[in-house]
């Protein structure tokens, strides 16, 4: 709303002066409410808002910064009902369709969304928001065919009107990844290239794209397209930390995916451990038992993680204090008793296992769980047909 052009109307408007008098006090209210929103004082906007539209209660301006107080004071069915109303009585503007819509989809109400954003690009095609909202919910509503469908029909809507998306070549990728690297590829490509000469955004739009990216690279185990994230991150001038954790997470999944099987089992077993973060007594206690193996035959493993060292540093430092003591050879059998005491406290004697994959001391009482651990890259037990850690193991 601008209250400058409202005042300079009032000079212009050949009226009374009384008539004069209510005008400048409904600009004077519209003030007080645009005032107190934006100093966050939420209740106060709410009253000066119902105050002012006592006074003009068919006004669409006044019903909206009702609307919008009410949204900002934790009262968004309130909200969405006068929006609802404003809607009602202007369904051509696209505006008030789309911030009906965004509510809608805040209070998780994903096919109301669904169906007010399909409303605003009907009224509003060259809406970039309101076709990248509308990509998103159809996303989210798992139906993959609509997805498409929407996706690709809003980029080719949208380059009719000279307009690119970066988010939605985003989507695009996602939904092509899995089917075709070469078409998935494409869409990054588009985006790199917006990135450097498209429509200039805020930083947290990139970052969002780029996480999105990372999401799906690591949920698909395709990591061949992690080069185009460092291209993505040279075209912006810094980026987050949570960003720089996000990378570093992924670059060290892809790391350990490339670890080929010919590293001892007990190894792979302690990598799986370290990668799960889990923070429970057993799981501790695995590792102490794996970690005895390895003391057990210093001579077996030590090439083994000199080779890990040199060959996966990302996943190596994961477990740098240990692998190194255990390298070093320095005080090996003290280390090895004092693991052996920790699992005997607990009644547990481990299965000390070479290198080779040969059992060193079979023993009558032995360390295991119930059933057989499910390794992380194994299939889903609960029959989804996706690996452990991005199912149940996630």
């Amino acid at each position: 709303m601008d209250i400058t052009s409202i005042i300079e109307k009032i000079e212009t408007i050949d009226v009374d002066d009384e008539t004069k008098a209510q005008m400048k006090e409904y600009v004077y209210l519209y003030k007080q409410v645009d005032r107190a929103l934006s100093e966050g004082r939420y209740e106060d906007g709410i009253g000066i808002s119902e105050m002012l539209l006592d006074r003009v209660p068919d006004d669409i301006n006044a019903k909206t910064l009702l609307a919008i107080a009410y949204n900002y004071a934790g009262y968004p069915v309130k909200s969405i009902r006068l929006w609802e109303e404003i809607c009602e009585a202007e369904p051509d503007a696209g505006d008030y369709s789309l911030a009906l819509a965004l509510l809608y989809r805040r209070q998780g109400w994903v096919q109301k969304a669904l169906k007010q954003l399909k409303i605003t690009v009907e009224l509003a095609p060259d809406n970039r928001v309101a076709w990248e909202y509308l990509v998103d919910c159809s996303v989210e509503t798992e139906d993959t065919h609509e997805a498409k469908m929407n996706c690709f029909g809003a980029m080719y809507l949208l380059q009719e009107y000279g307009i690119e998306s970066i988010k939605l070549n985003v989507v695009a990728f996602s939904l092509t990844i899995q089917e075709d690297n070469d078409k998935a590829d494409k869409y990054l490509t588009t985006v790199i290239d917006l990135m450097r000469n498209g429509e200039k955004h805020n930083q947290e739009y990139y970052e969002d794209a780029i996480h999105d990216i990372l999401w799906e690279i690591d949920m698909v185990e395709c990591y061949e397209f992690m080069p185009r994230i460092k291209e993505m991150t040279d075209n912006l001038p810094d980026i987050s930390e949570k960003l720089a954790e996000s990378i570093m997470d992924v670059e060290t999944n892809a790391e350990i995916a490339a670890i080929d099987e010919t590293f001892p089992d007990v190894m792979h077993s302690i990598i799986d451990l370290l990668i799960d973060d889990c923070d429970c007594e057993e799981c501790k206690r695995d590792i102490i038992a794996l970690e005895c193996s390895i003391l057990a035959d210093y001579n077996g493993y030590s090439p083994e993680l000199i080779r890990l060292a040199k060959e996966h540093p990302r996943v190596y430092a994961m477990h740098s204090k240990f692998f190194d003591e255990a390298v070093s050879g320095v005080d090996r059998d003290r280390l090895l008793r004092a693991r052996l005491k920790i699992l005997s406290d607990s009644d547990l004697e481990p299965i000390l296992m070479r290198a080779d994959g040969s059992e060193i001391n079979p023993v009558v009482e032995t360390y295991r769980r119930e059933g057989r651990k499910i390794g992380r890259n194994e299939q889903c037990p609960c029959g989804s047909g996706k690996k452990y850690k991005k199912c149940c193991g996630a």
